[in-house]
């Protein structure tokens, strides 16, 4: 099997005490407003870096972004860093978010917004990773992928329940084109299974992963208590599974591979492990990771896949980007107190 294609002034002084007066009251209400505004960008993650801070190459050499998880005023911001010198200092510009992914010069940040009746929302960077516009969410932050041509993102919410081993939850992945218009809901999607069009009502969508072109794109669905690796068609809005046991999947850059989480015991601490399947030959293989994780992988080459690892060392919750290798190598920590890592510049 092969994929369909290889595979953004001051004033006088004023001698009336009247007018001394409300000079004073007006002077102390720009103030509270001008603190006011500041705090309210704060807690949005604003304070961004400005677009001349941000790397002019940030998007055109392969560069890690992720969300940085290091102590201290900037914890959930955008960091990023080479990728070959994953141990140097990072870097921090944009907004805090829950997560966070790029690609195509374009970034989304899933993040808390100001709405009690939908808390979430995505938001649209460009290459400076300034805001662009946002979208309220219906649930809370999952899953999120740019498309490598910049053309498409998708973002998954829980709208039930809050990860992948629970029972009773509920997705939503919509996806939507570079201006942020919604193009679906993937659960309307018509979904076929072995030649056969599946209507089951429990049916839910999540973990896109694009091709190159981005019309095409991988997904996991789960329906009548299955999960399935489906391959996706977006202008002819259909779903067609390719196999099951398989979750949140990635493309590799050159779309011959593609890793997922792979369903292995009923135990949430040992429920998952990682998986290549050879879009070629069909051939699946375990990797060395042996640690159950929950996370949708990024590759940071052909040949390595990074993940984020929970870690609750210290007395406090974070975690760190981890990296293995397809060809049976140990895995290693590269990048500590980050999370929801993608690669940008690398096609």
């Amino acid at each position: 099997m092969t994929t369909a294609r290889r595979i953004r002034a001051v004033s006088r002084p004023v001698s009336s005490p009247r007018r001394s007066l409300l000079t004073l009251v007006i002077a102390t209400a720009l103030v509270g407003a001008a603190v006011g505004a500041l705090l309210l960008s704060i807690a949005r993650g604003g304070g961004a870096t400005a677009a001349s801070d941000v790397d002019a190459d940030l998007f055109r050499s392969p560069h890690i972004v992720f969300r940085s998880l290091a102590p201290g005023a900037d914890h959930g911001r955008i960091g990023y860093v080479a990728a070959g010198a994953p141990d140097a200092p990072r870097k921090l510009a944009g907004p805090r978010c829950v997560r966070v992914a790029a690609a195509g010069e374009k970034a989304v940040c899933l993040r808390t917004g100001n709405n009690p009746v939908q808390p979430y929302e995505v938001v649209r960077l460009d290459r400076g990773l300034r805001e662009v516009n946002d979208e309220p969410l219906s649930g809370v932050p999952s899953r999120a992928r740019v498309a490598p041509d910049g053309r498409h993102f998708a973002t998954t919410v829980f709208v039930n329940g809050h990860n992948y081993i629970s029972l009773g939850f509920s997705t939503e992945t919509i996806v939507y084109d570079a201006d942020g218009r919604t193009i679906g809901n993937l659960e309307d999607f018509t979904f076929t299974v072995n030649g056969r069009i599946d209507n089951s009502v429990d049916r839910n969508v999540w973990g896109v992963t694009f091709t190159a072109d981005s019309r095409l794109f991988f997904a996991t669905v789960a329906a009548s208590g299955r999960t399935y690796l489906a391959r996706g068609d977006l202008d002819a809005r259909t779903l067609t599974a390719l196999q099951d046991n398989a979750e949140c999947p990635s493309l590799s850059p050159d779309e011959r591979t593609i890793i997922y989480k792979k369903r292995v015991s009923p135990t949430a601490d040992q429920a998952w492990r990682f998986h290549a399947l050879d879009l070629t030959t069909g051939r699946e293989r375990p990797l060395a990771e042996t640690r159950s994780i929950d996370d949708q992988v990024a590759w940071l080459d052909d040949e390595h896949i990074l993940y984020a690892v929970p870690n609750v060392a210290g007395g406090r919750t974070s975690a760190d980007i981890w990296t293995v290798p397809l060809d049976g190598g140990p895995p290693r920590l590269l990048i500590p107190d980050a999370d929801s890592p993608t690669v940008v510049g690398s096609r």
